[in-house]
């Protein structure tokens, strides 16, 4: 009998269930219904996870001075290109091809770079925050952005745990990996498990970053700082618009600066 909805171990009758791995078992045909949390990589105690929270957002920032400094377009190609990562196999695309962010929705993100005075003179903190701002983005699209940004963590996460657990490898040619050295894109030849199907590359992700609503995100948000505000609008759409001609990012988000 054919399994329903099969995962990589199941497909190689590999001695692992997912209660025993660190990391979430990829589904073959399906994204799994969770989402890497940027912020549980800033409170972990872990120094290199710390780190990687830090490369992130440095590296997200970069793309926006690159707006400022007269580079639009390479800013614009670069937010479209982290704004999916599908090797991850995380959100809630059935056939596991989810769609990029357009070039309009980039345009309005680059020019928070410009009009939230914190954001211009410093950039962001936390990219989730984008969520409270811009329409179109939300926890699936922070996390495809994260796991964009860290790939060469995720990579040699991979490459480990393949070795570890004997998870057979393919050696395919791995796009869109961002040096953060560099701040440029690169190709590598890597040996990274493949989905059968597809053949396309696949990357593991720690169960621990996982979760179905990140701590900052806009339900919460509004709950907290919309509802019971009768001076503030109530339709998703125009909260946001609200929010960028309004508010600072300090006052966008008390209750969560309070928990810091």
């Amino acid at each position: 009998m054919a399994l329903v909805r099969p995962r990589r171990n199941d497909n190689h009758k590999l001695a692992f269930t997912q209660e025993e791995a660190d990391f979430a078992i990829p589904f073959l045909d399906y994204d799994i219904q969770l989402y890497v949390d940027p912020f549980l990589l800033w409170k972990s105690p872990s120094m290199q996870y710390q780190a990687l929270h830090t490369a992130l957002v440095s590296s997200f920032n970069h793309f926006c001075h690159l707006a400022k400094t007269g580079k639009e377009k390479e800013a614009v190609e670069a937010v479209i290109r982290i704004s999916k990562c599908q090797e991850a196999g995380l959100g809630s695309a059935r056939d596991k091809h989810g769609k990029r962010i357009g070039e309009g929705t980039v345009k309005d993100i680059l020019t928070l770079f410009t009009s939230i005075p914190q954001v211009k003179q410093g950039g962001f903190e936390y990219i989730e925050e984008i969520q409270l701002i811009i329409d179109q983005i939300g926890k699936d699209r922070v996390s495809d952005l994260t796991c964009s940004l860290i790939k060469s963590f995720l990579i040699d996460l991979t490459i480990d745990q393949c070795t570890k657990l004997g998870i057979p490898t393919k050696e395919v040619t791995f796009d869109g990996v961002f040096d953060y050295t560099a701040k440029a894109f690169k190709s590598e030849k890597l040996p990274l498990p493949v989905n059968p199907n597809t053949n396309s590359p696949l990357l593991l992700i720690p169960k621990r970053w996982l979760r179905f609503s990140p701590w900052i995100n806009y339900d919460d948000y509004f709950t907290a700082a919309c509802v019971k505000d009768r001076t503030t609008p109530k339709e998703r759409v125009a909260v946001l618009q609200f929010n960028r001609h309004h508010s600072s990012l300090e006052n966008l988000f008390p209750l969560w600066l309070a928990r810091r």
